[in-house]
């Protein structure tokens, strides 16, 4: 083993949907069930970075992949982490689930008795899937699956002994047999790996989105630390918080209004009007105009006038 530092080929990075969802539920009410599902992506998420913490300390003889998103059959499913050893692939399943639950038989549920679904059933349908995905491009190794529930307020009742499910008490010492495990890579494994990335999609097609128009959301740049709307100008080139005291450059503050604008709205041209406009009349015109000349190519001018 060479030092301590793996090589992840394809680093962790917010889903599309969560990236949308995340800036909609700043500036729109969402239904309980949107919010619901929203939340569980966060969640989600912040369980998935935890986990990559942990592969820091692994040595260079492993290769990892985070978020994939593959296709088998016209069936897509989806790893958190795929971990390539010398003689396996290794996928964890990662559930940031926080509270009280129980097994009964195949049945998972709250220990208030509402059903989930069966989360080993969603880890067996991915490793026969990607089986069978590497046996169509002519790979062939063998796959070790977990399900990692690294939530510190975790608990499982009645869970069977079962080597395949990883409790937050035993993700350490799991973890370090991991990192113990004598692997060698070569050409064939960086092989398997390009053609795994070359297959990764980028995000679900047609992922379910609630509906949202322009006029109802809220317009104005929001605080990067406590995401309120009560920023102000405290320096010609400062904002703060007036909800938490946080300072933002204004140039970074306008631009990170622009990324929910051009997520929210992919379709509109940017123009110093409609950012302008954006931002709730914070800012001056002239100051919107400098900052996406400094970032951004124009294109036209006049009132065809736009940046790309």
């Amino acid at each position: 083993m060479k030092g301590c530092d793996p090589s992840i080929l394809l680093p962790r990075f917010e889903s599309p949907e969560l990236l949308l969802l995340r800036s909609l539920a700043r500036r729109k009410h969402l239904s309980d069930k949107d919010y619901h599902y929203y939340e569980n992506l966060e969640k989600g998420f912040e369980g998935e970075m935890k986990f990559d913490e942990l592969l820091q300390s692994f040595s260079e003889e492993w290769l990892f992949l985070n978020g994939l998103l593959l296709e088998y059959n016209n069936s897509f499913f989806q790893i958190d982490t795929l971990g390539i050893a010398q003689d396996s692939l290794y996928i964890f399943d990662v559930k940031y689930f926080e509270g009280d639950f129980t097994i009964d038989g195949e049945l998972w549920k709250y220990v208030s008795g509402t059903p989930l679904k069966n989360p080993l059933h969603q880890l067996q349908r991915c490793e026969s899937l990607l089986k069978r995905f590497l046996q169509e491009k002519g790979q062939h190794f063998p796959i070790k699956s977990y399900l990692v529930f690294n939530h510190p307020h975790f608990t499982l009742y009645q869970a069977p002994p079962n080597q395949t499910i990883i409790l937050p008490s035993q993700i350490n010492r799991f973890m370090t047999k991991l990192k113990h495990y004598k692997s060698t890579l070569n050409d064939k494994h960086r092989k398997l790996a390009d053609i795994i990335l070359a297959e990764n999609h980028p995000h679900y097609p047609n992922a379910y989105m609630p509906k949202y128009q322009y006029s109802e959301l809220t317009k104005g740049i929001h605080c990067s630390k406590c995401h309120s709307f009560c920023l102000k100008k405290l320096h010609p080139g400062t904002l703060i918080c007036q909800s938490c005291s946080y300072e933002e450059n204004i140039e970074n503050a306008v631009l990170r209004s622009l990324q929910d604008f051009r997520l929210l709205f992919p379709e509109r041209k940017v123009t110093t009007n409609e950012i302008f406009e954006w931002c709730k009349s914070l800012l001056s015109k002239k100051q919107i105009q400098r900052t996406l000349s400094k970032n951004f190519k124009r294109k036209s001018y006049g009132k065809y006038s736009h940046y790309v």
